[in-house]
């Protein structure tokens, strides 16, 4: 059979499954979360909601409804299952329509500019009312080597295409992860943040420093002047490094600013990362005996066990004095005579931060295209 067809029989049984009385609450849940009030105005992102709570949704159990559904169905064929799994790799966004092959639609995707091949288990039919360079919004499920519309397409009109492209750079800037399904962008981002890092340590003369909290703006402010003055810096990615989320005074949150020590750390091939309040786990690595109090024990607790948080500064302190860093952490863990940094203290930073080991961490910042970026500049102009 036909993968289209097999598709076909089994999205409405995951559906079913989905939207049936044993998931009703955690349904709710959802749609209560991204439509307060209850108040559904726009069925196009209902469909969305939907859809990413049956492909996506992470259930209270720990597994996702895909998951669910194929453990709950034993009689499936691994081709199946296969199948099914796939679903979970879903690209999201706004596209351009760029043709129709036989029964498939061609579309550009505005995030990553990569083209897919998609088909929809209603037929060509789904297709008829749209015309090339309209712009749809929608999601794509993997399947085999082609793409299937899962949910609902909205359609609009040509004329659309400079707002669109617009908003598809600002997603790009707020969730890199979803440009690097190009390879392309993701060995540029790789690249670029290779020559921040070598700017950052070049100015600061490290790439971790401590400062108080009301200097991290004019510090980021110097760097960014820094990476200006830089000639290898394109106007695409000047427009893209001035409006990095997070970056920018005015997102920094008040503990921040408030804080007595911030440590600013430009993590090779992530970017830059605050950390407030590191002054405290500084002073509980020269003196382990503070571990006892709360307010230092909670922020190497958080600081520890955050798994975005970068493993290299921990390294670093505990290698100053690994019997002061046993100290430490054996009281944190509660383990006054089973660990030892030298020997376990890898072990703890796998642990608790595994994306840091695995190879997926990737960089937090994405070069824009011309296209991307003079879309993006031109909104920026007309908003102000």
């Amino acid at each position: 059979m036909d993968l289209m067809q097999r598709a076909g029989q089994l999205k409405p049984m995951l559906v079913d499954f989905a939207l049936s009385p044993l998931f009703k609450s955690e349904l709710s849940e959802v749609i209560a979360r991204n439509f307060p009030g209850g108040v559904v105005t726009d069925e196009s992102a209902l469909s969305m909601v939907v859809d990413n709570f049956v492909l996506q949704h992470r259930l209270r159990s720990g597994t996702t409804m895909v998951e669910a559904f194929v453990s709950a169905h034993p009689e499936l064929t691994e081709a199946d299952r296969d199948m099914l799994l796939g679903w979970q790799d879903v690209v999201e966004g706004a596209f351009e329509v760029v043709g129709k092959d036989r029964d498939a639609l061609v579309l550009l995707n505005f995030v990553d500019e990569l083209t897919y091949r998609a088909r929809s288990n209603l037929g060509p039919r789904a297709f008829r009312p749209l015309k090339k360079r309209m712009i749809v919004i929608g999601r794509l499920a993997r399947l085999g080597e082609e793409w299937l519309v899962s949910g609902h397409l909205a359609a609009f009109p040509a004329s659309q295409r400079e707002f669109m492209l617009a908003a598809a750079a600002k997603q790009a800037l707020a969730n890199p992860r979803a440009a690097f399904r190009n390879p392309a962008k993701l060995a540029e981002a790789r690249r670029i943040t290779a020559e921040h890092h070598k700017a950052f340590v070049d100015l600061f003369g490290a790439d971790l420093i401590v400062v108080p909290g009301s200097e991290v703006p004019g510090k980021v402010d110097e760097f960014h002047r820094h990476l200006a003055q830089d000639e290898a810096q394109d106007e695409a990615q000047d427009e893209a490094g001035d409006d990095a989320p997070g970056l920018r005074p005015m997102d920094f949150p008040e503990n921040l600013l408030d804080a007595d020590g911030v440590a600013m750390h430009f993590v090779a091939e992530e970017g830059l990362t605050f950390y407030p309040g590191y002054d405290l786990i500084e002073e509980v690595f020269r003196h382990p005996a503070l571990i006892a109090r709360r307010r230092y024990r909670e922020t190497l607790s958080s600081f520890l066990r955050d798994p975005e948080v970068s493993p290299e500064p921990l390294r670093r302190l505990a290698a100053r004095d690994p019997a002061k860093a046993t100290a430490v952490f054996a009281k944190l863990l509660g383990r006054k005579r089973g660990f030892i940094w030298e020997r376990d203290g890898e072990q703890l930073l796998r642990q608790h931060k595994p994306g840091y080991f695995d190879g997926t961490m990737m960089p937090r910042t994405v070069g824009l295209s011309k296209p991307q970026a003079d879309a993006f500049k031109r909104a920026r102009q007309e908003q102000s």
